[in-house]
């Protein structure tokens, strides 16, 4: 597959579901939602509906795209974006079952190195299913936003959760900040890219 041929399109409430039970399967492995909900059945059971949380607050605001009919998806921050936090956190809660302290300690360190110095783009979630990994889908959601960074001249930044995503990061122009570790759990790599 051309990354070329690859269409990106902005996600409408109707693709809820589908974009959570994408995103639920590309997290399952990930070591920092492995470290927030370590029982695997548990962790099945929760993504899900953690992503359709995160994507009900996020879709309003324009920032979540996908691409393929729902096979890869991200979740992006616009800087003017007003996303009630409390709300979400509270319903991450509460999908977090019994793990909701853990995931409480995973967001206040998110929350506790994010930048402020600068408006940015925030690459909150980005997500592909198992069988279509590798094939461009990541790159393909990355540049639709990354352009408009780059045309009017805003930075962007994520935390990447795994070495292998930081490597996809890095090839878009990312450039780790600082390392950021969760208590007695796998490190996040808190990246910025400024606009080229």
């Amino acid at each position: 597959m051309s990354i070329q041929t690859i269409t990106v399109r902005g996600a409408a409430p109707a693709d809820t579901d589908t974009l959570a039970a994408t995103l639920a399967e590309a997290f399952q492995s990930d070591p920092v939602l492995s470290w927030c909900y370590p029982d695997v059945a548990a962790r099945a059971r929760i993504l899900p509906t953690a992503f359709r949380v995160i994507l009900e607050a996020a879709i309003p605001h324009g920032g979540v795209e996908t691409a393929l009919g729902g096979v890869a998806a991200s979740v992006w921050v616009p800087p003017t974006a007003e996303i009630d936090d409390e709300r979400m956190v509270g319903d991450l809660a509460t999908a977090s079952e019994q793990y909701a302290d853990r995931m409480f300690t995973a967001m206040g360190l998110l929350d506790e190195h994010h930048p402020t110095h600068r408006e940015h783009q925030y690459l909150f979630i980005l997500g592909t299913r198992d069988a279509w990994q590798s094939q461009g889908l990541g790159t393909a959601l990355l540049r639709s936003v990354l352009s408009g960074c780059d045309r009017d001249g805003v930075p962007a930044y994520l935390e990447a959760t795994s070495e292998r995503n930081r490597s996809l990061y890095e090839r878009h122009g990312f450039e780790t900040t600082k390392v950021i570790r969760l208590p007695d759990g796998p490190p996040l790599w808190c990246m910025w890219r400024e606009p080229a």
